[in-house]
């Protein structure tokens, strides 16, 4: 393997590729409001084209792992950025509800093969034992797009319209695309360690009852996902905001959270598995009952406060699940992680739709705020049912780091 990089270099590249192949899904929810007013889209249809960019990424993920084995991580992640790039001309040369359907569509497939390929690159350029704060700072370029794209987007859509705002992002790509091809390594998915050993590759099946970690992932997601593709609107129409001041909110709030998120995932790395997942269920709880106080519309102060907290937990508990996924099956973590993420695509599938449309049908948001809270508290108590998955991997001690490729 040929890295030409240095593995500082590898990670950020990595961070900017992951945050920017996730942004369609936000660019769709921050410029909702000049959507609804220049296409006559509803709320429903909005939330639809999150839907299906997620859910395309998740049907993508399946394929992006045989991809980047046969083609590298290098050119994996430059090919997520010549569809992503495809993906913002569309609607920018044929303005239509349709088009941008086409553009979410292929950013779905063009992000899950940047989510494979930036994982491959982050664990072939960094030590084993570094591996699972790499993979949170790689992570971390999903929240800091939101920052970025909140506290910019919204003005600017409101101020040009939402096709310049597609139109200047195409630059963007390019930059990136470049120094994907000019930093990261041309691995091809095979990790150093446990994935090495003929022992864990005779043990690769996942352990009985793994599928309560698809199911914990997918009510997650879809409790919470609204907390970044609905901020931006619901502090708007729900809490009173300007739009640009929603967009400033949302982005500190998304800053704000980078701090637990990367806080959790060290404590991954030192603290025994078994303190993983009642972790995560706190955070889930936690996330909960953030949810119900924006349900209750008590003001544009108790709702940013609310949203900082939604975002910080959420964020935590993604990288809690991803380091419980590898204990509950040290070596089974690609499929693992595999079998995680489809999950956690599931939900963020119905997730922005379910939550547009219960907007509509309500005319308001708290409804679709409780059921979000209903949706995350399962979550909890799901990750506490995981417990025993994989019983017999787990120990009081350090966790091995991730050995495969996790999604995220």
């Amino acid at each position: 393997m040929r890295r030409t990089g240095s593995p500082r270099a590898v990670v950020a590249v990595s961070t900017v590729a992951v945050g920017l192949g996730t942004a369609p899904a936000f660019l769709f929810g921050f410029l909702g409001p000049v959507l609804q007013a220049d296409l006559g889209l509803s709320r429903t249809r909005i939330g639809l084209l999150v839907g299906l960019m997620f859910g395309l990424t998740g049907i993508g993920c399946l394929l992006a792992g045989r991809v980047t084995e046969r083609i590298g991580a290098r050119f994996t992640v430059v090919a997520s950025t010549v569809l992503l790039l495809v993906a913002l001309c569309v609607p920018v040369l044929a303005p239509s509800y349709p088009a941008l359907v086409v553009c979410a569509l292929v950013s779905g497939v063009a992000y899950a093969l940047a989510n494979v390929g930036t994982n491959v690159s982050v664990t072939a350029a960094l030590p084993v034992a570094r591996h699972a704060v790499g993979l949170a700072v790689k992570t971390a370029g999903v929240p800091a797009a939101v920052a970025v794209t909140s506290f910019v987007v919204p003005g600017l859509g409101a101020a040009y319209g939402w096709r310049p705002v597609l139109l200047w992002s195409i630059p963007v790509v390019v930059v990136v695309g470049i120094a994907a091809a000019l930093v990261l390594p041309d691995a091809k998915g095979r990790a150093r360690g446990l994935s090495d050993d003929p022992v864990a590759a005779a043990q690769g099946r996942l352990p009985t009852g793994f599928w309560r970690f698809t199911l914990a992932a997918t009510l997650l997601i879809g409790g919470s996902q609204a907390i970044y593709s609905w901020a931006v609107p619901f502090l708007h129409e729900g809490a009173g905001a300007t739009l640009p001041v929603a967009g400033v909110l949302t982005a500190v709030a998304s800053l704000v959270a980078l701090a637990p998120m990367i806080g959790a995932a060290r404590l991954a790395d030192r603290l025994g598995t078994s303190r993983r997942l009642p972790m995560a269920a706190a955070l889930c709880a936690l996330l909960a009952v953030a949810e119900l106080v924006l349900a209750t519309g008590r003001g544009l102060a108790a709702a940013a406060v609310a949203l900082v907290i939604a975002t910080g937990a959420q964020l935590g508990a993604v990288s809690l699940m991803h380091a419980s996924v590898v204990a509950a099956a040290p070596h089974a973590v690609g499929r693992g992680s595999g079998a995680a993420m489809a999950g956690f695509y599931l939900g963020a599938l119905f997730a922005a739709p379910l939550f547009g449309l219960l907007v509509d049908l309500t005319g308001g948001y708290p409804v679709a705020w409780l059921i979000g809270a209903a949706l995350t508290a399962a979550s909890a108590l799901c990750f506490l049912w995981c417990r025993s998955v994989g019983r017999t991997a787990l120990t009081t001690g350090p966790a091995s780091p991730p050995t495969a490729r996790p999604a995220h």
